[in-house]
């Protein structure tokens, strides 16, 4: 989901600043709703994220992001549907700006980094067997970690 074939940047990646992201995943039949992260390997030491001095600001990210009953799987679970069960994620990161990101910015700001809400649309093909098959629209939603640019004292 969002992962990224043939040494492709996955779409969530498509600024410089980027770090990794969360990427929300969600199966109502076989698994929980949760986030995912992806961008940064766990034994990947050179990674920033990774790094011993970010445990901090990644233990205060991580505490809402991967808590199962946290605001951001409560506002990405909670989002409207469309024609089709097409999650509108739109609502989910308009929500996310309003009410987590403020809150959680303002306490890793400090460290530099800074995280947001990002969606995106993904066609992928659907067969119908002997009758030919579709492009779907399948809409993706990831919270994003930032390195702020560094400030000129």
């Amino acid at each position: 989901m969002g992962a990224a074939c043939c040494k492709c940047t996955p779409r969530w990646k498509n600024e410089e600043d980027v770090l990794c992201a969360y990427l929300y995943e969600e199966c109502a039949f076989c698994r929980p709703k949760k986030f995912i992260l992806r961008g940064c390997r766990a034994g990947d030491d050179d990674h920033e994220w990774n790094a011993a001095t970010n445990a901090t600001v990644r233990k205060l990210v991580e505490e809402d992001i991967f808590n199962p009953y946290g605001e951001p799987v409560e506002i990405a679970a909670d989002v409207p549907k469309a024609c089709c069960g097409y999650e509108m994620f739109e609502v989910a990161i308009a929500r996310l700006e309003k009410d987590w990101s403020p809150k959680i910015n303002q306490k890793i700001e400090p460290y530099g980094y800074m995280v947001e809400g990002f969606e995106w649309v993904e066609y992928r093909y659907v067969s119908q067997g002997q009758y030919g098959g579709h492009t779907q629209p399948v809409p993706h939603f990831c919270i994003r970690v930032k390195k702020l640019p560094e400030k000129d004292e």
